[in-house]
């Protein structure tokens, strides 16, 4: 049975670079109807390790570099969250939140048959992951989280209408995460087992460290988990790196040159991409085995200069590379 995974990377906008000044924006956060300061409001930069909160006055500083791609986040429990080009925003910008409109019931046509230990037990499994064991790396308010099965799409849905908070032991980071969007394509086989066709996953992410030195297993996890990254690959196939970084492509069990398959044409900072095959094999240091499908008649894409690629859900990871999941992924300003 082969597994398709279109891979858990939350949006493709998210990356940091360093050049050698700093910027910093001050602004302030107010509820959008009563003008009222909000405190304690999380602002931060999607994916990394760089964020605030409001004070008392709803006031915020925030430090940035001029190359800044990664959206800047507003998120409080209860309102909208807000995303915003910090290039565009001016300092000392009052930004005003509405809230959620208050749900009236959610309507289902059909009767969800499962329960919702057996719902939970498979978001965990694709959304934390199945590589990093249970007590390494787990979601802390599990009753944050709504979960919906479809019986006739066979589809799992997830919402959380608070950030869902992940102690990351094998990292070494504490995450929170901003669910936007939760879907898992299932299939039921006769035996009644539970197989994944495909997960999409959406949302912003925070990182904080657990710890004030950074553990030396900590940083020989993170080193490995960078090493199996789609960002790492993206990164290396943008900058025609491929077989320097360790990878290998095979096509229908023939090693190919590396760039057989790839259309790769420069546009200013960024890299346009045609895949001219449906399905390529990656292996990373000789025994890391990958699949790399395109799912969509246009086999075009971009990736960035920090190696995030465009449209997320045009391609679909399978082997290693698919199985990685929020266990596995590090802060987007992580530096070896």
């Amino acid at each position: 049975m082969k597994k398709n995974y279109t891979l858990l990377f939350l949006y493709v906008s998210l990356l940091f670079t360093s050049i050698s000044y700093t910027q910093t924006l001050e602004a302030s956060v107010f509820d959008g109807k009563t003008q009222e300061p909000l405190f304690g409001v999380s602002v931060y930069f999607d994916g990394t390790t760089i964020g605030t909160t409001t004070n008392e006055n709803g006031k915020f500083s925030i430090d940035y570099k001029a190359s800044t791609q990664s959206p800047l986040v507003i998120s409080y429990i209860g309102y909208e969250t807000l995303l915003f080009d910090v290039r565009k925003l001016e300092s000392g910008a009052k930004i005003y939140m509405k809230l959620k409109p208050q749900a009236l019931g959610t309507v289902y046509l059909e009767n969800d048959p499962w329960s919702r230990r057996k719902k939970m037990e498979i978001f965990k499994r694709e959304f934390i992951g199945k590589t990093v064991e249970p007590y390494m790396c787990r979601i802390v308010n599990l009753d944050a989280i709504e979960l919906v099965y479809n019986p006739t799409t066979q589809k799992l849905n997830a919402y959380a209408d608070k950030p869902i908070i992940i102690r990351n032991k094998y990292l070494g980071y504490t995450v929170e995460y901003t669910l936007e969007s939760f879907e898992a394509d299932l299939r039921l086989t006769k035996r009644g087992d539970v197989l994944t066709r495909s997960v999409y996953v959406a949302g912003s992410t925070f990182y904080t460290e657990r710890h004030k030195r950074v553990r030396r297993r900590h940083r020989k996890a993170r080193e490995k988990e960078y090493g199996e990254s789609v960002l790492y690959f993206m990164r290396s196939l943008a900058k025609k790196q491929l077989k320097e970084n360790g990878f290998q492509i095979f096509r229908k069990g023939f090693i190919v040159p590396p760039y057989k398959y790839f259309k790769i044409t420069p546009m200013g900072e960024d890299t346009k991409v045609k895949l001219t095959a449906d399905r390529l094999v990656i292996v990373y240091d000789r025994f890391q085995k990958s699949f790399l499908t395109i799912l969509e008649d246009d086999k075009e894409f971009v990736i960035d200069k920090y190696g995030n690629y465009t449209p997320p859900r045009r391609l679909s990871f399978g082997g290693v590379l698919g199985d990685k999941r929020i266990a596995n992924t590090l802060p987007l300003n992580y530096n070896l």
